[in-house]
């Protein structure tokens, strides 16, 4: 049966805030990631959801909770979904981490020529990522699609997952994955038939003054009624 998958990257967190690589690290929400994901919650409060799977990582945890808790909706936390291990960079910035090794093999072709073999030091490769992450989406998928009714099956991680779903979508190289902008807390959409279709790439419409407008003017029409 088809499935529609919601894809959602976690909300504002304090690596992002700070400039840092955090792909395993276990770093928060901030309060504007808070923010972020409370908007998101509210433009997605009337879409039914069957399941949702999420990063174990605080942030991806943190910010499904916000967008679905309150709906009585299951939550599945799964490691495959973490964001790419940037090993030995964790915690730095992308200038600390030039300063520090920039001189090595790995920082010019993981940074410049995006050779998507190449594993960052005691981290992952590009394939690593997308290994790890596909085989169990697609796991999901087939698991789901045994089911006897549509199903819309919610999926909250972080940017570099996001973007290998997508290029394995769209049938992109790896090489070009960052090329997709991933912002906080951006909605992405793909119908799965019997291929995909991706019917929205990151969608931060409801971060935008004309969506908190609407909230307001809705908030108050509630009032009077």
């Amino acid at each position: 049966m088809p499935i529609k998958l919601i894809l959602i990257r976690h909300g504002e967190s304090d690596g992002n805030a700070q400039g840092i690589f955090s792909g395993f690290q276990d770093v928060d929400l901030t309060e504007k990631g808070i923010w972020q994901a409370k908007r998101l919650a509210y433009r997605l409060k009337e879409l039914p959801v069957d399941v949702v799977y999420c990063s174990d990582l605080k942030r991806a945890q943190r910010t499904a909770e916000i967008i679905f808790k309150d709906r009585g909706i299951d939550i599945i936390t799964n490691s495959k979904f973490r964001e790419i291990n940037f090993g030995a960079w964790e915690g730095y910035t992308f200038e600390e981490v030039m300063s520090k090794y920039g001189n090595g093999i790995e920082v010019k072709s993981w940074l410049e020529n995006i050779n998507v073999e190449v594993n960052i030091p005691q981290g992952e490769s590009l394939v690593d990522l997308n290994n790890r992450v596909m085989t169990e989406l697609n796991r999901i998928l087939e698991e789901h699609k045994r089911a006897d009714k549509d199903k819309t099956v919610g999926l909250v991680c972080h940017g570099g997952a996001i973007r290998v779903i997508l290029c394995n979508a769209l049938n992109i190289e790896l090489k070009y994955m960052w090329n997709i902008e991933q912002y906080s807390t951006a909605l992405n959409i793909i119908n799965y038939y019997n291929k995909a279709f991706v019917t929205l790439i990151n969608d931060t419409s409801h971060l935008e003054d004309w969506w908190e407008n609407g909230l307001k003017t809705n908030t108050e029409k509630k009032k009077d009624e």
